[in-house]
């Protein structure tokens, strides 16, 4: 039995503007997490992840709004996948103007999806490789245009326990 609660403490949300006394965008938000299973006819269910073991699937959710007086630009939503899930393949929100990036170096870049990288074989020649879910360490939406006043986003993403 594994306990989310710590896993899911990592959040980024990034605005190139500031409030400066009391003026600006006031960006606030929260994360979920909901372990889904599926009903006697198949159908999926979100329960609250008080507790999750291997196989489970978990959802995480992202929910931000800006209650502040001014719209955000570079606003940027992210969340991590924790230790001992693996990303499950095509579940990250891809919605217009919230399309989902991948980070496989924890964070530091992120790509589209599939995303690549390069190894260097014995002979010293390049090859290309496709990153598997289990590599997967964050997904990121870079909200393009602007965050407005009232404007409230969700996305979501889903793990397997291992």
């Amino acid at each position: 039995m594994r306990s989310l609660t710590g896993a899911v403490l990592l959040l980024v949300i990034l605005a190139a503007a500031s409030p400066t006394f009391g003026q600006g965008p006031d960006l606030t938000g929260e994360m979920e997490a909901h372990k889904i299973i599926c009903d006697e006819n198949n159908r999926e269910i979100a329960v609250p992840a008080e507790s999750v073991y291997p196989h489970d699937m978990v959802e995480y959710t992202l929910k931000y709004r800006n209650s502040g007086n001014a719209a955000a630009s570079g606003v940027n939503l992210v969340g991590p996948i924790p230790a001992g899930t693996v990303y499950l393949d095509q579940t990250a929100t891809n919605i217009d103007g919230l399309h989902p990036l991948f980070s496989i170096d924890g964070g530091k870049t992120y790509h589209e999806y599939p995303v690549t990288y390069v190894v260097v074989d014995e002979n010293g020649q390049e090859q290309e490789h496709v990153a598997t879910p289990d590599m997967i360490s964050h997904v990121k939406w870079m909200m393009s245009g602007t965050f407005d006043i009232g404007q409230q986003v969700s996305v979501s993403y889903r793990v397997q326990v291992q």
